[in-house]
């Protein structure tokens, strides 16, 4: 039943090829009239960073973070700081200097106006009792008062002492810097003018004597951005390379041109489908696009190389394209599907750019069968058929025959080849157990360590408590309840707690602020820096702290004005996974047993740069787990289904599976993290293995069937499409490599290393692991095939 069920799907494909040939201007036509229109939409395509997109958003820490990040800030913080290189900020020349920076801080796009915090800042104040014992507060820094007399800044050096707001905070211990921190709005951050902005700001402010550092997400985004023009030069490039290898490989007009064609053909369909669904283009997925278009050449490269194979046989052009497309529209059309199904796995992912990445790449992978695969055989119909009949670089090919006739070719080559891989695959086990999920260093991946960034980062993070924040929110059930003594109390216990971590910097929280009042209503007697008894004696102190600040919102950073939720921040001096995942552990520890003991008051993460990461790392963990299983699997079962042999989907698994043990193995040796960035990279280099595989294995079925002795047919399939396998695996390291040699984006830089190795290393295998199986094994679902009555290869 199975084997009539093939036998009529094959044969009903093969009455789709024959129309297909019958009409090849019809079909061009189509295909040219999609690319018109995909083309109309390509001016509509925008690239940039969604904030949004990389969270997943379904998180209960995201869920916190989105309710929180009005009130008390997100992610998006950009931080500054200005520092002095003799003595301290207290001068005239380095307060200004400060106040200078605030104010264009403050002014920049997208800024949060009331979440913007520095020594020189209106919300910045000193509260006092005034003459008649009234509250009263004033700013730190009066912008009209340009000098101060050396016993006024010495006040103002121990009024910051006292504040713990602002020493260790926003004025470094040492006295020699000061932060200049500021939230931007994330419905709408133009990352482009707001970098733009900044760095005009930091020219203006430099100064002989002093140094300005800045970091944050959005600095981070907008040194991205600063790339992108060195982008396209690198995609020039990568067409030059490209073009200069199809030259020396095809020395043929049709060889060159046609795969060139496939390229611009899938490009548009795949950028004109993300325009027209609205998708945008993310500055560091960029090395996908180019894989799926060097794969689109690999694939027309396949059809060009069997074309001429044809044609030096049956000397017709239009006879060899009908055979060439015979021969490899099914395990083309296997090869793309799976991989084009592998990577739209990428949808399942938790974060909303997995999913927009996912149907975009998919469907761009999938156009390959039309733009490339009927594109190819088609257009050779209609074009001339070229005079010289001569196969190309036979002596390469003679080559690799004779190699593999003295390896894989034998029985004893081939096992001695399984073992050897057996074993490369036991030593990549344990560099796969060193392989961190999220960032494995301080600072940020995507740039290299002494980039301009990395360094204000690690400046920062030396002079204060940290630059990564951890928002903890406290929520009681009714209105007020923060006011609620036992309810302070806990926040203070939650804060000792996770001071335990001595990677924690400092931490700020309404107790704080509280304590400090209380002392100034008792005549600034340190004994009664203390929390009230009582939720008046609470609601009253924090009513004199609003009323001593003409600023409206001054504890609009703490509480929010239903005074049932209350914020709390922690101080890192990085984000790496080894850090998070302790910071977490240590968290919800604290949470629990603070939880039991007070009822009605309920503690979540969790905002800052520190809860969004915790929130990807987790839902990273789970995606990973699925999506390259996934990948696996159902290239699994569609060889399975197409071959209607376990066997086989095995087998065209395992170089997959080799393939991504040693990828992992190899990022565990180089210490670089699985994160949202890297892991569609991953899944998309796991695919490319499926594309050599069956091509391979298609091409070994072939040789049997006609020859029924498996060591020729592995040699002669090594020295056809073994030959063109190993040049289309250099097309496809060609679309990436320059990426390593031209790009200052670190992560763009190691994404192409990593994307070179299992583009490599995918080769190797499906160049010597399967044929070496076929040796050994003897697969049934290969020895057992013959060609029917129309030449179409069928099992027996």
């Amino acid at each position: 039943m199975v084997t009539k069920s093939r036998h009529a799907l094959t044969h009903a494909l093969h009455k789709g090829e024959e129309w297909i040939f019958r009409s090849p201007k019809i079909v061009l036509s189509l295909v040219l009239l999609v690319t018109i229109l995909f083309g109309c939409a390509l001016p509509s395509l925008r690239v940039y960073t969604d904030f949004s997109d990389l969270l997943p958003q379904n998180h209960p820490y995201i869920k916190v973070y989105n309710h929180l990040k009005e009130n008390f800030g997100g992610a998006n913080m950009i931080v500054m700081a200005v520092e002095v290189e003799r003595g301290t900020i207290f001068n005239d020349e380095t307060l200004k200097l400060i106040h200078d920076a605030t104010q264009t801080v403050d002014n920049l796009p997208g800024v949060n106006h009331n979440l913007v915090n520095s020594l020189t800042h209106r919300t910045a104040r000193k509260v006092f009792l005034d003459d008649q014992g009234g509250f009263a507060s004033e700013s730190y820094y009066d912008a009209q008062k340009p000098t101060r007399t050396v016993a006024e800044l010495e006040q103002l050096r121990n009024d910051v002492i006292a504040n713990p707001t602002i020493y260790g905070l926003l004025v470094s211990p040492d006295m020699k810097a000061a932060l200049i921190k500021a939230q931007l709005n994330e419905g709408d951050i133009d990352y482009p003018a707001t970098f733009a902005a900044l760095q005009k700001g930091r020219e203006i402010l430099d100064k002989p004597g002093h140094k300005i550092y800045v970091t944050g997400n959005p600095v981070l985004t907008g040194w991205v951005y600063t790339y992108l023009n060195q982008i396209l030069l690198i995609m020039m490039w990568t067409l030059v390379l490209l073009s200069a290898l199809l030259i020396a490989y095809f020395r043929r007009l049709y060889g060159i041109a046609l795969p060139l064609l496939g390229i611009a053909l899938s490009s548009i369909w795949g950028l004109g489908f993300m325009a027209a669904m609205g998708i945008n283009l993310e500055p560091l997925s960029l090395p996908i696009p180019f894989l799926i278009a060097a794969r689109a050449t690999s694939h027309g490269v396949q059809l060009v190389v069997r074309y001429y194979e044809e044609l030096a046989i049956v000397h017709d052009g239009k006879k060899a394209a009908r055979n060439a497309l015979d021969a490899l529209f099914r395990p083309g059309s296997l090869a793309i599907i799976v991989d084009a199904v592998g990577i739209a796995v990428l949808m399942l992912g938790a974060a909303p750019f997995n999913f927009k990445l996912g149907l975009a790449a998919g469907f761009w992978g999938f156009s390959v069968i039309f733009t490339v695969h009927f594109m190819v055989p088609l257009a050779l119909t209609i074009l001339p058929a070229p005079k010289n009949h001569e196969n190309g670089n036979q002596g390469i090919r003679d080559f690799l025959a004779r190699t593999m006739a003295l390896t894989g070719g034998t029985e004893g080559g081939a096992r001695s080849i399984l073992i050897l891989s057996l074993i490369g695959a036991i030593g990549g086990a344990y560099f796969v157990t060193k392989v961190q999920l999220g960032e494995s260093e301080p600072g940020s991946p995507l740039l290299h360590l002494n980039h301009d960034y990395n360094v204000s980062t690690k400046a920062i993070n030396t002079r204060f408590p940290g630059s990564e924040e951890l928002h903890v929110i406290a929520r009681t059930e009714e209105k007020g309840g923060i006011k609620r003594p036992e309810v302070m109390a806990a926040i203070e216990r939650f804060q000792a707690h996770m001071l335990s971590d001595p990677t924690l910097g400092g931490t700020k929280a309404m107790p704080g602020v509280l304590r400090v009042v209380n002392k100034l209503t008792h005549n600034d007697d340190p004994r009664w820096m203390q929390l009230p008894d009582t939720s008046d004696e609470i609601g009253g102190l924090m009513f004199a702290y609003m009323a001593s600040s003409p600023i409206p919102g001054a504890l609009k950073e703490f509480v929010n004005a239903d005074e049932n939720e209350a914020n709390m921040v922690f101080y890192y001096k990085d984000h790496q996974a080894e850090t998070i995942s302790r910071i977490v552990v240590l968290a919800e520890e604290g949470i629990k047993k603070i939880q039991a003991e007070v009822p009605g008051l309920h503690i979540e993460l969790g905002g800052g740069i520190i809860g969004v990461t915790a929130a990807g790392n987790q839902a990273l963990h789970t995606d990973h787990m699925i999506i390259i299983p996934a990948v696996m699997l159902i290239a699994f079962v569609i060889v399975m289904i197409y071959y209607s042999s376990l066997h086989a989907g095995w087998l065209m698994v395992l170089p997959m599976l080799f393939s991504t043990l040693m990828t992992y193995a190899y990022m565990g040796a180089l210490n670089i993290g699985i994160s949202v960035n890297t892991v569609p990279v991953i899944a998309v280099g796991v695919g490319v293995g499926i594309d050599y595989a069956v091509y391979f294995m298609d091409r070994i079925r072939e040789e049997y069937a006609l020859l029924r002795d498996m060591k020729k047919a592995v040699v002669n399939a090594v020295a056809t499409t073994g030959y063109a396998v190993s040049f289309t695996a250099v097309t496809l390291v060609a679309g990436v490599v320059l990426w390593i040699f031209m790009s200052d984006l670190r992560f763009q830089s190691d994404a192409a290393i990593l994307l070179c190795f299992m583009l490599i290393v995918n080769a190797i295998a499906a160049v010597l692991i399967v044929p070496s199986w076929c040796v050994v094994f003897m697969p049934k679902f290969v020895t057992a095939v013959h060609y029917d009555e129309d030449h179409i290869l069928e099992n027996d």
